[in-house]
């Protein structure tokens, strides 16, 4: 299951590379190498051992490759002084089998279908998460893609919160970038969307659900049924 888990994430952030020209492919690795915006601007799906960290940390130092790298843990990564610990995330899955439906979505969460939905998405996630993400990226994601789909949570004119959903190749949809901005916390946003991408998820057939939890996120998806299963890490390489 971890693996699978695993698998979507790279996936997703492959087909992103590919609709924005970005995807870097080697043996060795991969990296979505992007030049305005922060995601998913980095090296990920290492297929090989600890030995290609040194070409990876030259390549990054010589602005080849991205600064940022995602890992499976164990790695090794934190004993190495060239390497920052960012945050670490909880590999978490629901089995769609047990889903049921409570209660009709949340209609104050729409999907996001135009340019000027695209940029509010955009703004509403670099806001949540702090780092950039572009509009450009969004709206190219909205145009072409037939696998992602993007919602975000709207309290009158003013958009608070966000979330995509991407069905990958094994059938599985993995919930990406459920975010609140600070003024909307506590209201229940972030459950209501992850409850809006489960029910996207249950009506398309997938077979399970899965996402990368931060700690603050973990206790909130446990509670709706998703299980742990392992980790990965963020580091940055320091030039």
């Amino acid at each position: 299951m971890n693996n699978q888990i695993i698998d979507n994430l790279y996936e997703f952030w492959k087909h992103i590379g590919k609709l924005n020209n970005r995807l870097i492919e080697t043996e060795k690795y991969s990296a979505v190498s992007m030049d305005s915006s922060d995601w998913p601007n980095r090296i990920f799906d290492l297929r090989q051992d600890y030995g290609i960290i040194e070409e990876i940390k030259t390549l990054s130092k010589e602005n080849e490759l991205p600064e940022i790298i995602t890992i499976t843990k164990p790695n090794g990564l934190n004993s190495d002084s060239d390497f920052e610990f960012v945050f670490g995330q909880k590999n978490m899955a629901f089995d769609l089998d047990l889903f049921s439906k409570k209660s009709s979505p949340d209609p104050k969460i729409k999907r996001v279908k135009t340019e000027k939905e695209s940029i509010e998405f955009a703004n509403t996630a670099s806001e949540s998460f702090g780092y950039l993400v572009d509009q450009n990226v969004i709206f190219e994601i909205v145009k072409n893609s037939k696998t992602v789909r993007l919602f975000t949570y709207q309290e009158d004119i003013e958009c608070l919160g966000c979330g995509i959903v991407f069905f990958d190749s094994n059938n599985n949809a993995g919930l990406h970038m459920i975010g609140t901005l600070p003024k909307g916390r506590g209201k229940g946003i972030g459950k209501s969307m992850t409850e809006k991408l489960l029910l996207e998820a249950n009506e398309s057939n997938a077979e399970i659900c899965v996402l990368h939890a931060s700690l603050m996120g973990e206790t909130i998806y446990a509670k709706l049924g998703f299980k742990p299963y392992g980790e990965i890490e963020t580091y940055r390489i320091l030039k």
